[in-house]
This record gives C-alpha cells, sequence and structure tokens, in this order.
C-alpha cells in the first residue's frame, strides 16, 4: 500500500491499494497533482494526489521497480529496475521514451539534477552512471565505491552528487565525476542520502538505525600531489622494488596515504609513501589507487598501472577442486572466497590457496573460475545445501588452523551457526567483487569471475535473510517451456509444498520441498523448481496452470502458463 498523511496532523488521509508486493519507492511530480510509486510487483502506478485514484499503470519492467524520480519540469518519470536497466517515461500519457541500458546488475536509485538535464543512476554492481536525460546517451561513470550503491542525490545547485555506498557517503563534481570527499564514520551500511534545501547540510540514513548529518565545508584549497602524476609500473618476479609515491599539499594536514590493490610480495609505508619489497607472482597489469585524506576528510587520488612479470603458476597445474569431491564448482569457488586475503604461514597447507603462493587471492579466484567454466559446475548446477555443507566444512578447517593469519575460524566460540559463517564469505566474496573491478577490463577471464562471484553473493545474501512475512511470488519465466522456478519467503522454519492444479484443480504434480530454514529463496539454486511433468513423469500439455505453497498454515497461490 500507499498511504497518504497529513504532514501538520499525522492523521491519515488516503490508503491507495493494488500493487501486489511491496512498495519501495514514491515521488511527487513537481506540481504535487500526481504521486508515482514503484513496487516489487515490476510496475509503477500513477495515482491523483488529491483523490488517490488510479490514473495510469506502468509495465514493461521484468523485475522489481526499486526507484521512481520526476524529472524537475514534470515532463518525464524515471524509474530504476532490480532488470538492471533505467526507463523513462512520459509523465502525461505513461508511454514509454527511452530504455538506459549499461548497468551490470541490480539498479537500486534513480534522481534528476536540478536543472533536468542529467540522471544518475545507483547499482549494485558498484557503480553511479550518469545520463543525457534528454538523449538517454552514456555522460560518466563513477566507480571508486566499494560496495552496492544503494542512494544517490544531486546537492540544490547541481554541482554535487552524493552517493551512499556500504558504510561511506561520497561526494563527486557532478560534472567532471571527480570524487571530491568521502564522509566515514557510519557503524552500518548507507541506506539514504539527501542534501538540506540549502545545500549546506547532508543527511544519511542508515542499516544502523541512525542518521548523520554533515555540515559542507569545502576545502578552500584542494589537495594536489607533488609531482601531479605516478607513471606506469612495470615489476619483475624476484626483483626487489623501491618507490617513493608523491606528496600531497593543500587540503588541511596532516594525511592519511593509502594504495590499493598491492603486489603479492610488496608493502606500503603510510608514513614514507614508500612501496618496497620483492613481487613474488606475475599478474596482469592492475589499475592502481592512491589516495590521500586530509585531517577533514577530504581527499584526492592518482592511479596508476602495475604490471608484474615473470615466471607465475604453470596454467592448469593447480588443484582446483579445493573440497576434494572430484569436480570443479562454484562450491570451490565459495571456499576460495571464504579465506580469500588470507596469508598462509610457510609450511601450512590450505587448498584454498590453489597455486600455493602463500595468500588466498585474486589469482585462486581466476584460476577456480576458469575451472569451472570448463567444468560446467554453474552454481545452478548445484544445490542451497551443498554449497552451505561445503562452506562449513570449510569453516571447521580453518578452525583448526587458528595459526593461519586472518583465517575465519571461531574456534572455542559459542557463535558456530551456518548463518555467521556465510556472511564472512558475503563480506569477502564483496572484497574480492572490489579487486576484480579494479583489474585491466581487456581480461577476458575477468568478466566471468565477475559474474560468477556476483551470482554467488546473491546466493550469500539470500541465505542470510529473513524476510518478515511468508510470501509466495511469480513464477519465472512465465510463460515457460518447458521448466520454471516458483520463489517464495519464508519468515518461520516450516514444512514446505508446492503443489501443481490444472485448470480443473486436479493436482498434477507435488513438490515436496521438506522443513526448510526461514530465508529467501528467489535464486534457481533455492527456488522451488517444476520441470513440467506430472507425477507420472509425462510432460503436461500447453494452457494455464495454478501453483500452490503450503508452508505451515500459510497458503497461497499463483497463476502461470505453459506455452509449448
Amino acid at each position: 500500500t500507499v498511504r497518504l498523511w497529513d504532514a501538520t496532523t499525522g492523521s491519515l488521509r488516503n490508503t491507495l491499494t493494488g500493487h501486489t508486493y511491496y512498495v519501495n519507492s514514491v515521488a511527487y511530480s513537481p506540481d504535487g497533482t500526481t504521486l508515482a510509486s514503484g513496487s516489487l510487483d515490476g510496475t509503477v502506478r500513477l495515482w491523483d494526489a488529491t483523490t488517490g485514484s488510479l490514473r495510469n499503470t506502468l509495465t514493461g519492467h521484468t523485475y522489481y521497480v526499486n526507484s521512481v524520480a520526476y524529472s524537475p519540469d514534470g515532463t518525464t518519470l524515471a524509474s530504476g529496475s532490480l532488470d538492471g536497466t533505467v526507463r523513462l517515461w512520459d509523465a502525461t500519457t505513461g508511454s514509454l521514451r527511452n530504455t538506459l541500458t549499461g548497468h551490470t546488475d541490480w539498479v537500486l536509485s534513480v534522481a534528476y539534477s536540478p536543472d533536468g538535464g542529467t540522471l544518475a543512476s545507483g547499482s549494485y554492481d558498484g557503480t553511479v552512471r550518469l545520463w543525457d536525460a534528454t538523449t538517454g546517451s552514456l555522460r560518466n561513470t563513477l566507480t571508486g565505491n566499494t560496495h552496492v550503491v544503494y542512494s544517490v542525490a544531486f546537492s540544490p545547485d547541481g554541482g554535487t552528487l552524493a552517493t551512499g555506498s556500504g558504510r561511506e557517503v561520497r561526494l563527486w563534481d557532478a560534472t567532471t565525476g571527480s570524487l571530491q570527499n568521502t564522509l566515514t564514520g557510519r557503524t552500518g551500511g548507507v541506506q539514504s542520502v539527501a542534501f538540506s534545501p540549502d545545500g549546506t547540510t547532508l543527511a544519511s540514513g542508515g542499516s544502523d538505525g541512525t542518521v548523520l548529518l554533515w555540515r559542507l565545508t569545502p576545502t578552500s584549497v584542494p589537495i594536489t600531489f607533488a609531482p601531479d602524476s605516478v607513471p606506469d609500473q612495470t615489476f619483475t618476479v624476484g626483483t626487489p622494488v623501491s618507490l617513493t609515491l608523491p606528496v600531497a599539499t593543500g587540503g588541511t594536514a596532516p594525511y592519511t596515504y593509502t594504495l590499493s590493490p598491492i603486489p603479492i610480495g610488496l608493502q606500503f609505508d603510510m608514513t614514507t609513501q614508500l612501496l618496497s619489497g620483492t613481487p613474488t607472482t606475475a599478474t596482469p597489469a592492475t589499475l592502481a589507487t592512491y589516495t590521500a585524506t586530509d585531517a577533514m576528510g577530504a581527499s584526492a587520488a592518482l592511479t596508476f598501472s602495475i604490471e608484474v612479470t615473470g615466471d607465475g603458476p604453470d596454467p592448469g597445474t593447480e588443484p582446483l577442486d579445493v573440497n576434494g569431491d572430484g569436480q570443479v564448482t562454484v562450491i570451490d569457488l565459495a571456499i576460495v572466497a571464504l579465506f580469500y586475503g588470507t596469508q598462509v604461514p610457510v609450511g601450512v597447507n590450505l587448498p584454498a590457496d590453489v597455486n600455493a603462493d602463500g595468500v588466498v587471492n585474486l589469482l585462486d579466484l581466476t584460476a577456480v573460475t576458469q575451472g569451472i567454466d570448463a567444468a560446467g559446475g554453474g552454481l545452478n548446477q548445484l544445490s542451497l545445501w551443498e554449497v552451505e555443507a561445503a562452506l562449513l566444512a570449510a569453516v571447521e578447517q580453518a578452525a583448526e588452523l587458528e595459526a593461519i593469519a586472518g583465517a575465519p575460524g571461531r574456534a572455542g566460540t559459542s557463535e558456530s551457526t551456518a548463518s555467521m559463517f556465510i556472511r564472512s564469505a558475503s563480506k569477502n566474496v564483496v572484497g574480492a567483487l572490489a579487486d576484480v573491478k579494479h583489474l585491466a577490463t581487456g581480461d577476458v577471464r575477468l568478466g566471468k569471475e565477475l559474474a560468477m562471484l556476483s551470482e554467488l553473493l546473491h546466493l550469500l545474501t539470500e541465505m542470510t535473510t529473513t524476510p518478515e512475512t511468508t510470501a509466495l511470488l511469480p513464477n519465472y519465466p512465465n510463460p515457460f517451456n518447458p521448466e520454471t522456478w516458483i520463489p517464495y519467503h519464508l519468515s518461520t522454519d516450516t514444512e514446505v509444498i508446492v503443489t501443481i492444479y490444472d485448470m480443473r484443480g486436479v493436482a498434477v504434480r507435488e513438490l515436496v520441498l521438506g522443513h526448510q530454514a526461514a530465508g529467501v529463496y528467489e535464486s534457481r539454486g533455492r527456488a522451488a523448481y517444476w520441470d513440467g511433468r506430472n507425477s507420472s513423469g509425462e510432460p503436461v500439455a500447453s494452457g494455464v496452470y495454478f501453483y500452490t505453497l503450503t508452508a505451515g498454515d500459510f497458503t497461497a497461490t499463483r497463476k502461470m502458463l505453459i506455452a509449448k
């Protein structure tokens, strides 16, 4: 539902019904006559803001609509969807004007600049894209966020774009796309950002239940580097490195320096700005970011590439079957992700370090991803329980190997639950995704790795989410031939049965899913699966069918169509 309240007294004025699933975003037209609502039922609805009557229903998105925004002149409505697209609609007729594509994952937030010339979109892929609001052409892609971008907002003067991602708020120059500042201090993820009308204050709401307010006082003297660039670097395995990076001026001293990513075998000294050590592993050209942050939180960055040449691991010789089950699957990738970043002491055997170079890193992830691709062991070929059991087995090993620095083991603790370990894996997958995005885009392996890690992260997220209510969701694909998946949510642990009926109400198939834990069951690795056959194993005829979810005291029915 959408509810309209008297903003002065707080009394309820109207309740707007019609959406069939969560409403995630609402926006008034600039003249205040129309209210737009975006829903997880995949539609956008336009309501008369005075009477509450439905004016139009906009359809076309193939997945949840997470955000809606009107252009300042009120002629266009933008909607961002979990199908990865942004759609622009005629706000009067409801006709589709344009579909903006390019994000590689869910679009979570959209916002117009005050002059209406630019549309910003924030995505689960960690990027923000700036589009020409008239032509739909891509103007700029803002990268550097280390997590999902949940919210975007323009300052009233249009000069600054704020983004909420992870536990940080970042401020960007809306014209050039350069990073102006990074605001930190949260204990939970940023869910929403908004400027005050005069642009002097920025608010952020977070998953920790707090709202933080920042007074925006730009640094009078921008941070610069001397020298103002770093040449691209090529190092050699086994050859010592000593590289002093530029010092910062301007801003408000003192400065904090960071460099990421750093090749294996090298160290960066934040006090002397010295990168030193001896590289041990060959890596392709990687874009490194050198950042100086001043005492007020303002920052500036230089980027340059680092390539390490020399003898690396012999491709194809790594023991890619990490869990020793005789095949290379996403289970092996999940175990490597669980240990991602672990430094392995000499003499310790950790299967997740597949190339045995002493650290679990991108080389191990890339090798396993290639092995999965060659073996066809994608996520859809595995059950949730297989992945979860493998993760728990890996965690037991981590607990036994407490000598491994940074291992996620929890030996001797009472919190030995599956969800805790899966959350650990999720956190490391997020880190791995961020590292992958820093690498050269020309490496074909990285595209496969990024897609597979994203898929794995979605599954792990589902495994750690407990919805407030039990619900039966639309099957996908629909129409279908010959197979479909039936997603659902469970708010409590319960026995689950899905029954398929024909038009006469006769049961043609019963899917007994057994006792399942509370959680989200949406991905193909978790949703109920029907192969389009009856209880005798025969393909059913084309036509309309109904499916009913029985979960404890809960029952719900939806319709689906087989089209052959």
